[in-house]
């Protein structure tokens, strides 16, 4: 006979060996990481190399040992930067590499070749490590595209939106811009998915054409960190979307405290007209306003951000035409009473 108690201690077990199997998968969809090979001057790989990584605005510290191919490796890292990379092997030299920037869900290659003494690089570009083949390789599992924090900070959203960004990949086309409806590789719109920091946002019952569950977006672009547009991606790691996979982390505090107030508004009477001399009525009015904060709770080791955003609509347009078949003349609604 089973007793009750082992019963709910073995559906625990099984839970938590769950949880932590997915932990690296979680990971690598919020996180980044860095990779490279580290050579002595005379070109030969340096094995169990210490190989620092630090966070600059925050503090925080990473670290990796080269192999005996003098090849290191560093997941979990924090999306963005500036990262300071510090490589020391004792008998080789040592070298430092600053204002290194790591992008979303990559491994990004940052090599490096020891001296004598200590060298100090300047701004460094971090590449997405494909390595291998530059035509086969296990790593290339499909194409995609990643918008920084600085694209999102300096380009124009009119919709303040995620599809005002990832259609910066050429594969992505708005097929309707009233419901901000988006095709990537050209699939129905309701074949890609959207996760945030993770979590799937997708639009789980089919109601909305923007593939997230609210005919606006439920959350500020404001706390956007990095947007990953993969498309048609074979990883299993990446999936849900037969089109196109969004994947956004939200940003985190730093070591100094910061904020910002902003707001927004605009009148459809600001709009332009369409190719027929006619102003669609899309809205009469609308406005959006908004504050973040981030900053320490244990500087070095926990950060807080936070953000609260109101948006005031007036004759918002909700994405339905208000008729049925074309030419038809008449409503999707029709008067039903009671008997």
């Amino acid at each position: 006979m089973t007793h009750p108690r082992c019963l709910r201690m073995s559906k625990l077990t099984l839970g938590l060996v769950a949880a932590l199997a997915a932990a690296p998968v979680f990971a690598q969809s919020t996180s980044a990481g860095v990779a490279g090979l580290v050579t002595s001057s005379a070109g030969q790989p340096v094995p169990n190399a210490e190989v620092t990584i630090t966070h600059v605005e925050s503090g925080t510290v990473s670290r990796a040992t080269t192999d005996a191919s003098g090849r290191y490796n560093a997941r979990g890292l924090r999306v963005g930067g500036p990262y300071t990379i510090t490589i020391n092997a004792s008998g080789a030299g040592n070298t430092t590499r600053e204002g290194v920037y790591l992008n979303l869900d990559k491994v990004n290659q940052v090599d490096a070749a020891l001296g004598g003494d200590l060298a100090t690089l300047g701004t460094v570009q971090a590449i997405a490590g494909n390595y291998g083949s530059a035509i086969f390789s296990a790593n290339k599992m499909g194409t995609g595209t990643n918008v920084t924090r600085e694209e999102i900070e300096s380009l124009p959203s009119i919709n303040r939106n995620l599809q005002d960004y990832v259609r910066l990949d050429p594969r992505v086309a708005q097929t309707d811009k009233a419901r901000n409806e988006i095709s990537i590789a050209g699939q129905n719109p309701r074949y890609n998915a959207i996760r945030v920091d993770g979590i799937s946002t997708n639009d789980a019952f089919g109601l909305e054409s923007n593939s997230l569950p609210t005919p606006r977006q439920p959350f500020s672009m404001d706390v956007i960190d990095e947007i990953s547009v993969d498309v048609a991606n074979y990883d299993v790691t990446i999936s849900g979307g037969t089109g196109g996979v969004i994947n956004a982390v939200t940003k985190s505090g730093t070591n100094e405290f910061h904020g910002s107030v902003y707001g927004t508004y605009r009148e459809n009477d600001w709009s332009g007209k369409n190719q027929n001399d006619i102003r669609p009525q899309l809205f009469d009015r609308e406005s959006t306003y908004g504050l973040t904060l981030g900053g320490p709770i244990v500087k070095d080791k926990l950060f807080f951000f936070a953000n609260y955003e109101k948006y005031k609509g007036k004759g918002v347009f909700t994405g339905n035409s208000g008729f049925g078949p074309t030419g038809s003349g008449e409503s999707n609604m029709v008067g039903i009473t009671q008997a």
